[in-house]
């Protein structure tokens, strides 16, 4: 065989084995924003040391996180049960398992799970290494 006819083969070969690599695969988006849930356009931190945390958090029936704020852009996935979000100047929103939203920043807000089962959430922090993700009031 001559170079020539090897061409379209090897074309083929190079096309298929990307394709192939992906057997069984399905991406699926969950959130795509430039907006924080109050509507606020997000910006991340200018450093030379960001650092990204991932937090599993798990609220029982009747929990809250406690009033708090996040000075950078915070990721929430929602992967069980339900929660209400009291944010300051707002009316409570209620997200449950399958929602995604990024959460406001340096305003105060509040998470209740208001339901009879454990609320499981998947947190993603875009911050500076060394300085806190999470704000308490003093």
């Amino acid at each position: 065989m001559t170079a020539r006819a090897l061409l379209p083969i090897a074309t083929c070969l190079i096309v298929a084995v990307p394709a192939a690599a992906q057997v069984n695969f399905k991406a699926t988006p969950v959130l795509r924003s430039g907006a924080t849930a109050s509507g606020t356009a997000i910006a991340y931190p200018r450093t030379d040391s960001a650092e990204v945390t991932a937090l599993l958090l798990e609220i029982g029936p009747g929990g809250e996180t406690g009033r708090h704020m996040h000075p950078n852009p915070t990721f929430v996935y929602m992967l069980e049960g339900a929660i209400e979000v009291e944010m300051e100047g707002a009316m409570p929103h209620t997200y449950k398992a399958g929602d995604s939203f990024l959460e406001v920043v340096n305003t105060w807000h509040n998470g209740k799970n208001t339901g009879t089962t454990p609320a499981r959430i998947l947190v993603v922090f875009s911050g500076v290494k060394g300085k806190p993700n999470l704000i308490r009031p003093s």
